[in-house]
Parts: structure tokens; C-alpha cells; sequence
């Protein structure tokens, strides 16, 4: 019974023994890890630093971004307002000479015209058949667009005057003296060189109180 009594005092003295060694080990190797991590070192090691500019989690306001420039609208070229052209006497406000087309024929007014009659030109009558006999500027022919016999006529003439010398058309106070400008582009088709209407016509002609012929026949021109 002693002998029992012995071993089991010797027992639980060893494993009170064993108890402390265990609570000393543990404790020396907290103090261990907390000599080597102090407290708060490493306390900010999950913040980390967030990128400038970028946009928090969560929030869902998008990044602020800068805005392309506007496009400026193109200026828009003047409109140009051509000048108001005076009323009156198409012969008196058209420049001589000028065309207002590549293909038309060059434009004389009163006083031109007066000085290639007088100089014996070779003028022609535009206007219709009617109308010349009524009355035509002396020596003028009638060859008008609008009545048959026009191709002969021409045909005729550019047989007998010469292609270079001057030769001058008149209608009417037309604008644009349409007439005139279909029997002058006959002409040119025969390479007459020398071809001019004549701004404002007959009525211009008659205003000024120029010489004027009457009937069929075409009349004497200065230096026939």
C-alpha cells in the first residue's frame, strides 16, 4: 500500500514538472514574437496607397475626363450682290466692246456705229422683213433669223464681201439682241473675223435722228 502511494505521489510530481516546463516554453516564445514583431510596425500594411485619378471603389462616379475642344463652324463665303443696273436706255448703260460671254460678239453703241456707216461698213438688218421696209438704216441688207431663205442669204454674202472686213448687226432694243447675235454666229461659221452688233438697234438709230431708208430695196451707204 505505501509502495502504491509512492509511485502515485511520484507520478503526479512529474507531471506537475512537466506542466511548468510547458507553461515556460510557451510563454518564452510569445515574449520571443513579441520582442521580434513589435506592436503597430506593421499596423498600415493592408492600407495600401489608392492611384491618383482613379475612381473609389464603389461610388460609381465615373473619372473626370476632359472634353474634346468644339469644332468651329465654317464661315460661310459673302454673298456677292451684283449692282443694280441703272434704268434707261440699254444702249446707254452697256460698255462697248465687253461681251458678257466668251461666245458672244462684241457690243458698239450709237456713236461707233454712226462712224462705221459713215466709213461704208457693211451693216446688216436683223429684224424681221416687215419691220425693214417700214424702215432701215441706208445700205443695210435684211437677213433675218426668223424667216426662211436666212442660210442662202448668208451663203450670198460671204461670196461677195471679204471675210476680214468689218460687218455690223443690228435688231432691235433687245437686252441681249438675240437676233442679231443668231445672224453674227452664221457669219463666224464662214470665218468672217470682224463681226459687231449693234447695242440698241434701229430704235436708237432712229432716236438719235440718223439717216433712215424705207422700202425693199437697201439704199446707197456712204462710199458705195
Amino acid at each position: 500500500m505505501k509502495k502504491t502511494l509512492i509511485q502515485l505521489s511520484l507520478v503526479v510530481g512529474i507531471a506537475i514538472a512537466l506542466g511548468g516546463i510547458y507553461n515556460l516554453a510557451t510563454s518564452s516564445a510569445a515574449n520571443h514574437l513579441a520582442l521580434s514583431v513589435p506592436d503597430g510596425r506593421y499596423k498600415n500594411a493592408l492600407n495600401c496607397p489608392k492611384p491618383s485619378g482613379a475612381t473609389p471603389a464603389g461610388t460609381g462616379t465615373p473619372a473626370e475626363t476632359t472634353s474634346a475642344p468644339e469644332t468651329p463652324e465654317p464661315v460661310k463665303p459673302p454673298v456677292s450682290v451684283p449692282a443694280e443696273t441703272p434704268a434707261g436706255n440699254p444702249a446707254e448703260v452697256e460698255t462697248p466692246g465687253q461681251t458678257t460671254g466668251e461666245e458672244k460678239t462684241p457690243r458698239i453703241l450709237i456713236a461707233t456705229a454712226f462712224e462705221e456707216w459713215e466709213a461704208g461698213t457693211l451693216f446688216i438688218d436683223a429684224r424681221r422683213t416687215k419691220s425693214y421696209v417700214e424702215g432701215h438704216i441706208p445700205g443695210s441688207i435684211s437677213i433675218s433669223p426668223w424667216e426662211s431663205g436666212r442660210e442662202e442669204k448668208v451663203a450670198r454674202l460671204a461670196g461677195d464681201e471679204p471675210h476680214e472686213a468689218p460687218v455690223v448687226i443690228y435688231c432691235t432694243r433687245s437686252k441681249d439682241c438675240e437676233d442679231s447675235e443668231m445672224i453674227a454666229s452664221d457669219l463666224k461659221k464662214f470665218e468672217f473675223s470682224n463681226v459687231m452688233v449693234f447695242q440698241g438697234g434701229f430704235p436708237v438709230w432712229q432716236e438719235q435722228e440718223k439717216p433712215i431708208a424705207e422700202g425693199e430695196e437697201p439704199g446707197q451707204r456712204p462710199g458705195q
